[in-house]
């Protein structure tokens, strides 16, 4: 896993997965379920559901805690998913249950979006994910919080007093199945190739911390960014699910529009930060208002116009 996430220097992909696969054959459940990730995000291998989803089952059936809560998370059937999490022994036969429940086909169909705007485009897709999933995503965050940081125009991220949550990016090693599949939904919801995605973060606020108005494009004037747009693309669009509902305040503010947004736990908001022209479009100016009571949790997902898979 250090490996993979490159904790030892520069990442070593191939040797990382050659020691998990080792470790799967020695009837490893984590490494199963890391193995899984990467048959579902196509890492080293053609990108396979079912590869995926069968060995998340054999992981959930050697034991794997993480990998049993992500087959309940996952399952349509509620009835299946509260057996799953039931304290007494659940019996084997269970996990393959669960996981022939698993719709991935439904994961790509989206529900309908609303406008809240028109220009700049920005979109509401209620119930845009699972309550279950909105618990999973926040379980997997907490304890792994830190700071949240800015972009200055040198290109380089810092911590500033503008922002005063804290957040989590999830990386290969702290992914999961869930994620890929949340990453997949709204790939096919604003039209991009999960490859034009950055690393998903989730974004959380206590009482009082905020995120002053800002840009989420990347300014082409400032050098810093003029090498990193030049390289990786433009970052043209913003995706926010609301994971709890369960605060006061804490609205996504565009003050340039008089528009305050705050959704309920599940929906996504979508807008652009370029016009049609793909240039910035200054308008997208928002802010995360303070939750005055309560504490918020987001799923944010930047999305650029490129990806390394253009090259």
């Amino acid at each position: 896993m250090r490996l993979l996430a490159g904790a030892a220097g520069r990442a070593q992909m191939q040797r990382g997965t050659e020691l998990l696969a080792a470790a799967a054959a020695r009837c490893s459940g984590e490494a199963e379920a890391q193995l899984a990730f990467m048959a579902g995000a196509g890492v080293f291998r053609p990108q396979n559901w079912q590869e995926a989803l069968d060995r998340l089952q054999r992981s959930a059936e050697l034991g794997w805690k993480q990998a049993q809560a992500q087959l309940a998370a996952l399952a349509a059937d509620r009835e299946l998913a509260a057996c799953a999490a039931a304290p007494e022994p659940v019996d084997a036969f269970l996990w393959g249950q669960l996981r022939g429940n698993v719709d991935v086909a439904a994961w790509t169909q989206v529900p309908p979006r609303q406008s809240l705007c028109d220009a700049p485009k920005i979109r509401v897709i209620p119930h845009f994910i699972p309550q279950a999933i909105c618990n999973w995503m926040i379980m997997r965050a907490r304890g792994k919080l830190q700071r949240a940081q800015v972009y200055g125009d040198d290109g380089g991220a810092r911590i500033d007093d503008a922002r005063s949550n804290s957040a989590i990016d999830f990386n290969i090693v702290d992914s999961d199945l869930i994620l890929l599949l949340l990453r997949a939904r709204i790939s096919a919801a604003v039209g991009v190739h999960p490859a034009g995605m950055e690393l998903t973060k989730v974004l959380h606020y206590a009482v009082g911390q905020a995120y002053a108005p800002h840009f989420d494009f990347l300014d082409p004037t400032a050098p810093g960014f003029e090498r990193e747009i030049a390289l990786r693309g433009q970052r043209i669009g913003t995706v926010l699910i609301y994971l709890n509902d369960d605060y006061t305040g804490g609205e996504t503010d565009f003050p340039q529009l008089g528009l305050r947004y705050k959704g309920r736990k599940g929906d996504a908001l979508l807008f652009a930060n370029v016009g049609d022209d793909q240039q910035p479009d200054r308008r997208t100016l928002h802010a995360g208002l303070a939750p005055t009571c309560g504490e918020k949790w987001l799923l944010s997902q930047w999305i650029r116009n490129r990806s390394p898979a253009d090259e």
